[in-house]
């Protein structure tokens, strides 16, 4: 086991499935404690019995819940070294179709849980010079239709992640942001069924400059790097872990394959 995480302790919000279930698997490999917090617990008992984790069952939105998470890990291990955001959920509709309710919902799911989450960790990680990454999106750093309330969430991410960066730093914290495209997890296995017969994760990717859409493990590897000792002078950054799709023209990519039929040299 590579042991670089050794003695540091770490929580995971969305810990309960797709990217957050990876990096606290991935996090346990290379010698952290870890705290998942979620709001499933069959999932989270599933993901702790699995890796060693240890799981509180609560809202990251709710900040009775993150200082929960927080206190078990002061009392299990004295110290905070690492929050990871991975909470959140998809959204669909145009600001005509988004009502508040759902607008809402969307900026807490999204939003809220990584601030709530900051606050509540921050006064352990400025003692122990820790590291914050969120995890945004794809959409984060471009518009999409239909999709409103979801990249203004994910906008405001990267938004609270440079803040972060300089707040903080000062203090030795350091919080980065990671923007994945689309990876197979259970929320993109919904935001694929509410789509409709045709939508694939192959399909979606088809035009992605790799070919193939991301896995929650090597998201979880992105997110891993950024935590620990090997990004020591890395923060405010904003890494898009998206298989190249934010490096090229998508409409020029298309109309390239078009004409070669899909066909690469």
């Amino acid at each position: 086991m590579n042991a670089e995480l050794a003695g540091k302790v770490a929580l995971v919000t969305g810990g309960g499935s797709g990217i957050g279930a990876a990096t606290a698997a991935l996090l346990r490999r290379l010698g952290a404690e870890v705290v998942v917090l979620g709001p499933d617990a069959a999932a989270l008992r599933d993901i702790c019995s699995a890796t060693g984790a240890v799981a509180v069952t609560g809202d990251a939105a709710q900040p009775a819940d993150c200082d929960a998470a927080v206190a078990v890990a002061l009392q299990r291990w004295g110290r905070l070294d690492t929050l990871i955001g991975c909470a959140g959920v998809g959204t669909f509709g145009t600001v005509l179709d988004t009502g508040e309710t759902d607008w809402h919902r969307s900026l807490r799911a999204n939003l809220d849980t990584a601030y709530v989450a900051a606050r509540s960790c921050l006064p352990q990680l400025i003692r122990t010079t820790g590291t914050i990454v969120l995890v945004s999106s794809l959409a984060g750093r471009l518009g999409a239709p239909g999709s409103a309330a979801y990249v203004t969430a994910k906008h405001a991410v990267i938004g609270l992640v440079r803040s972060l960066a300089a707040d903080f730093g000062p203090h030795g914290v350091r919080a980065n942001a990671v923007c994945p495209a689309l990876v197979r997890t259970p929320m993109a296995d919904a935001v694929l069924d509410t789509l409709g017969p045709g939508h694939s994760y192959e399909n979606a990717a088809a035009l992605y400059p790799l070919r193939r859409p991301a896995e929650p493990d090597q998201i979880a590897e992105v997110i891993a790097f950024l935590a620990g000792p090997r990004s020591a002078v890395v923060t405010g950054a904003v890494l898009m872990a998206d298989c190249g799709v934010s490096a090229v023209d998508m409409s020029l990519t298309a109309l390239t394959d078009s004409a070669t039929d899909g066909k690469q040299p």
